[in-house]
């Protein structure tokens, strides 16, 4: 009787322990990238000054790989657990940007330090982060850009970006992917200025 009795303690003791998660299978790391943008097919510029696109520069928090989490009071950040970046988005906007102005077909790229250069096009990380609110979940990201000609100080062209896109959708997934939309757009509207700024 008495080992009946402990058998059923025994099943009763593991099934507390599964119903409070003990066996749950342990949640692993998701890992996103910036959603890639169809441009039309260009020949890549073989001649005309040659531009150097460096990582963008970045607060300790915005350049790391893990998804940034703003409460809704707009001071305080977090990073997420099991959310990440597939690089650091210094990274992820550099190629970004690069891919741009190649697919323009309008100058020479280089995402490495070159005495060739004759421009180069600086980004900075201003804002890069998923913010919570009564109203709904969105994507906020603000970018700085500079082009400065070879050994300037002073850059001859300069903008600042900010967009903010609603998130549909509770997964981390659907933020990660809004997050790389409003990247992607500002990027998309500052070649377009910078085009603009060079002239044909």
């Amino acid at each position: 009787m008495k080992r009946l009795l402990g058998g059923w303690l025994f099943c009763a003791a593991l099934l507390t322990m599964s119903a409070c998660g003990m066996f749950s299978t342990p949640r692993k790391d998701v890992f996103y990238r910036l959603p890639e943008v169809a441009t039309s097919a260009a020949v890549i510029a073989t001649t005309g000054p040659l531009v150097y696109v460096p990582p963008f520069a970045a607060s300790g928090l915005h350049g790391e790989r893990a998804v940034v989490y703003a409460h809704d009071d707009g001071t305080a950040l977090e990073q997420y657990t099991y959310d990440y970046w597939v690089d650091s988005p210094r990274l992820l906007l550099q190629q970004a940007l690069v891919d741009r102005l190649r697919a323009s077909g309008a100058r020479r790229v280089v995402m490495e330090p070159s005495v060739d250069a004759g421009y180069t096009v600086r980004g900075r990380i201003r804002k890069f982060e998923k913010r919570d609110a009564a109203k709904g979940a969105t994507a906020e990201v603000s970018l700085e850009f500079e082009l400065l000609a070879a050994d300037a100080e002073v850059p001859e062209f300069a903008r600042a970006y900010q967009r903010t896109v609603t998130v549909s959708g509770d997964a981390m997934a659907n933020s990660a992917a809004a997050l790389g939309q409003a990247a992607q757009d500002i990027v998309a509207e500052f070649v377009t200025d910078l085009d603009g700024h060079w002239g044909p």
